[in-house]
C-alpha cells in the first residue's frame, strides 16, 4: 500500500472512530478539523496540512537552510526603514478595526507554530533600544517554525510547513480546529458555547470562572508575558494577545449564543447538536460577508463577483501569504488603545499604551467589558500602512528590550527567510507582476528608496516583506501592487474552494443567507453589547460628536387590526428633533419614512382620525356590545 493510500485509509478509520462526537454528515455540515469539504480531495484546507508553495523557492541551500545570507541584518532593516517616532494617521480615515478584524480573521485561517530550532538575530553594536551601550552582545531569540518532518531532505524534497487550522472562513477561531478544544468550548446545552461572568470568554479554570483552580485539560493557551496564569480560552491559542483582539473572540461567542437563542425559540424541538451546527453555519457565514463585503472593500481589495462554488481551487494559505503578506497589518497598528465610554469619553482608567495590553486579562476586566475597546476601535484612525512600524512591537514586544521585549519587524524579515520565501521581484514574477528594475519605480519617496538602495545595493535582494510595506499604494487602496494581487488571489481561493461559503451552503435557506449578507459588523456589535450608538461602517474611522451626523434610517412599518387587517388611513406621527412628520397609511396599511436623522428620532405615534370606526370589524362591534351588557368579558 502507498503512503498516499495508508494514510487516506487511516483518515477514514479517524472519522468513524469519532463518530459520536465528529459531524458524521459532510455533505451538509462542515467537519471541526475541515476535512472532506472538497469530496474530491478531503484533506484540501484541513488542519494539520501543508502550506501551498506559490513562490520560487528562497532556501538557501535549496530546500532546507534559511534564504537571504547576502541581505542585511534584520535588525539594521528595522532600525534604518521601519522606525516610526510618531503617528501616521491612514491618509483614507480607516480605523483601528482594519487591523484588529485582519488578526481576527488572520488566527481563523492559519497558524503555523514554532519548532526547537533557534534562529537568533544578533543586534548590531550600539542599537539605542537592545544595546545602549554598544557590548555587542545583545540578541533577539527567534525559532524557526515547525515542519512537516518527511520533508526537508534534499532539493527533490524541500521543507513544507503545516498549517495547524482549518484554511476556511469557518469562525474556527470561534469554534476550534480540532474535536478537543471544540468540546472543551461547548456547555452542550442548548447548543450554547461556555463563557465567563460579565459574559465574557471562558477562562482556563474548572468552572471557567476567573477565581477558579487550573483544569489542566483546558486547551493550550499562549501567555508570552505571564500576567496572569489564569488567562481566557477561545477558538485559537492567541486569543488573549491583545484586548482588542480578545474583544472579537468574546463578540462572536456571544453571537453564537444569541443565534442559539432564537434558534431554540423557533425550533423547540432541536437538540444541543442541532443547534451548535446551525449557529456555527450562520456565525461562520457572517464572518464571510464582513470580510468580502465590508473588510476587503474598505482596504480597496475587489475581488471578482462570486460564481459559485468550485471543486478545482484548493482553499489552503500560501506559504508567502502566512510568512509576509497577512502580516501587512503590523504597521496598521496603534501605540494607543482608546478606551471610550457611551458618551464617547474616555473612560475613568484612561487609555491604554498597546505595549501594557500583551496577554493582559485584566485589561478587559479593569473597564467592565469589552465596550470600551470596541468604542474606541471605531473612533480612533489606524496608521498608515507603509514601512513604519511604531515601538511597542519593534522594541517592546512582550516586554522591556532585554527582558523579553522583541521586535517583531525584525522576525517578520528573518521569518521570511527561514520559511523558503524569494526576493521581492521574485514573488511580483511569481504571481504574474512585473519585477521592478529600479529602487525609485517602488517607491517614488526618497526617504524610502534611499534607504532601501542603501540596504540592500541589489534591487533583486529585498526581502518580501520590506517590498510589500514600502511598496507605493494603489489608488483607492492602502496596499500597493504585489499585496494586493496576493490578496486577490488568495481570498478568491479561500471563497471559492469552500462548499459550505455562506451563499453556497446546502442548508440556510434563502432568508438567512439575505440576512448573513445583510448583517454587519457594527450590527452584531449593536446585538451584543451596551454600546448605544456607533456608525453604519465600523471600518472608517468616525468622532463620536459626528456619528449622528452621518446616520440615517428607514422606518416602515404597518397598521393592522388584532386579526391582523390591515388599516389605511393612520395619521403616523414622526417627532425628530424639533420637527414632525406626518403620513397617512396606504391602502394595504403601511407607511414608510426615508433617510431620517438615526439620533434625532424620538416619537412614532399612530394618531385617532375623525372616523370613530376606523379599523373596528362588525366582529369587534358585536364583542363590545356583549361587554357592554355583560354577556362576554372583552379581552382584546
Amino acid at each position: 500500500m502507498t503512503k498516499n493510500l495508508l494514510f487516506f485509509s487511516l483518515f477514514l478509520l479517524s472519522a468513524v472512530n469519532l463518530s459520536h462526537a465528529q459531524v458524521t454528515d459532510v455533505i451538509n455540515y462542515r467537519t471541526i478539523d475541515g476535512s472532506q469539504n472538497n469530496l474530491a480531495n478531503p484533506f484540501w484546507g484541513a488542519a494539520h496540512t501543508p502550506l501551498l508553495q506559490r513562490t520560487t523557492l528562497g532556501f538557501a541551500d535549496g530546500y532546507s537552510a534559511p534564504g537571504g545570507v547576502s541581505r542585511p541584518n534584520p535588525r539594521e532593516v528595522s532600525n534604518s526603514l521601519f522606525n516610526q517616532d510618531s503617528p501616521l494617521s491612514d491618509p483614507l480615515g480607516l480605523s483601528d478595526f482594519i487591523w484588529v478584524w485582519g488578526q481576527f480573521i488572520d488566527h481563523d485561517l492559519g497558524l503555523t507554530s514554532d519548532g526547537p530550532e533557534p534562529l537568533i538575530i544578533n543586534v548590531p553594536a550600539g542599537d539605542p533600544w537592545f544595546d545602549p551601550f554598544g557590548m555587542g552582545m545583545a540578541i533577539i531569540p527567534m525559532h524557526r517554525n515547525a515542519f512537516d518532518p518527511t520533508s526537508g531532505t534534499g532539493p527533490t524534497n524541500p521543507r513544507q510547513y503545516i498549517n495547524e487550522l482549518t484554511a476556511y472562513l469557518d469562525g474556527s477561531a470561534v469554534y476550534g480546529s480540532d474535536l478537543p478544544r471544540a468540546n472543551w468550548l461547548r456547555s452542550f446545552s442548548g447548543g450554547e458555547l461556555k463563557v465567563s461572568a460579565g459574559n465574557l470568554l471562558p477562562y482556563n479554570t474548572v468552572t471557567g470562572e476567573f477565581e477558579d483552580p487550573i483544569d489542566d485539560s483546558a486547551p493550550h493557551m499562549d501567555n508570552a508575558t505571564s500576567i496572569s496564569s489564569v488567562i481566557f480560552v477561545a477558538g485559537d491559542s492567541r486569543a488573549g494577545e491583545n484586548p482588542p483582539l480578545a474583544a472579537m473572540h468574546t463578540l462572536f461567542v456571544r453571537e453564537h449564543n444569541r443565534q442559539c437563542k432564537s434558534l431554540a425559540a423557533r425550533y423547540p424541538n432541536w437538540t444541543d447538536e442541532q443547534l451548535y451546527q446551525h449557529a456555527r453555519k450562520i456565525v461562520s457565514g457572517m464572518i464571510q460577508s464582513i470580510v468580502y463585503d465590508e473588510w476587503l472593500p474598505a482596504m480597496g481589495v475587489q475581488l471578482p463577483p462570486y460564481s459559485g462554488y468550485n471543486a478545482q481551487v484548493n482553499p489552503q494559505m500560501f506559504n508567502v501569504f502566512t510568512a509576509a503578506a497577512f502580516r501587512m497589518g503590523h504597521t496598521l497598528l496603534s501605540s494607543n488603545l482608546m478606551r471610550l465610554d457611551n458618551q464617547g469619553n474616555v473612560i475613568p482608567q484612561g487609555n491604554m499604551a498597546l505595549q501594557d495590553a500583551f496577554f493582559n486579562p485584566y485589561a478587559i476586566q479593569e473597564t467592565g467589558g469589552i465596550e470600551p475597546f470596541l468604542k474606541g476601535l471605531a473612533v480612533q484612525p489606524q496608521q498608515k500602512f507603509d514601512s513604519k512600524v511604531i515601538g511597542d512591537v519593534r522594541n517592546f514586544l512582550f516586554g522591556q528590550p532585554g527582558f523579553g521585549g522583541l521586535d517583531l519587524v525584525s522576525i517578520n524579515i528573518n521569518r521570511g527567510r527561514e520559511r523558503g520565501l524569494p526576493d521581492f521581484n521574485t514573488v511580483r514574477d511569481n504571481f504574474g507582476l512585473a519585477p521592478y528594475n529600479f529602487f525609485q519605480q517602488i517607491n517614488s519617496s526618497a526617504a524610502v528608496f534611499t534607504r532601501l538602495m542603501t540596504l540592500y545595493t541589489n534591487i533583486n535582494d529585498i526581502d518580501p516583506w520590506v517590498g510589500m510595506l514600502a511598496e507605493r499604494t494603489v489608488p483607492g487602496s492602502i496596499f500597493g501592487q504585489t499585496l494586493h494581487e496576493i490578496f486577490r488571489q488568495q481570498f478568491s481561493a479561500v471563497r471559492d474552494g469552500d462548499r459550505f461559503y455562506y451563499w453556497n451552503d446546502p442548508v440556510l435557506t434563502e432568508t438567512e443567507k439575505n440576512y448573513i449578507h445583510n448583517t454587519t459588523l457594527r450590527d452584531i456589535i449593536m446585538y451584543n453589547t451596551d454600546i448605544n450608538l456607533m456608525q453604519d461602517n465600523v471600518f472608517g474611522a468616525l468622532p463620536h460628536q459626528e456619528i449622528c451626523d452621518n446616520m440615517t434610517l428607514n422606518l416602515s412599518g404597518q397598521i393592522r387590526t388584532a386579526t391582523g387587517i390591515p388599516i389605511s388611513g393612520v395619521n403616523i406621527e414622526l417627532t425628530y428633533g424639533t420637527e414632525l412628520e406626518m403620513q397617512a397609511t396606504s391602502a394595504d396599511g403601511t407607511y414608510n419614512f426615508a433617510e431620517m436623522r438615526f439620533c434625532d428620532l424620538s416619537l412614532l405615534l399612530p394618531v385617532l382620525n375623525d372616523d370613530p370606526i376606523n379599523g373596528v370589524s362588525t366582529f369587534v362591534i358585536i364583542q363590545i356590545q356583549k361587554h357592554i351588557l355583560g354577556v362576554e368579558p372583552l379581552t382584546n
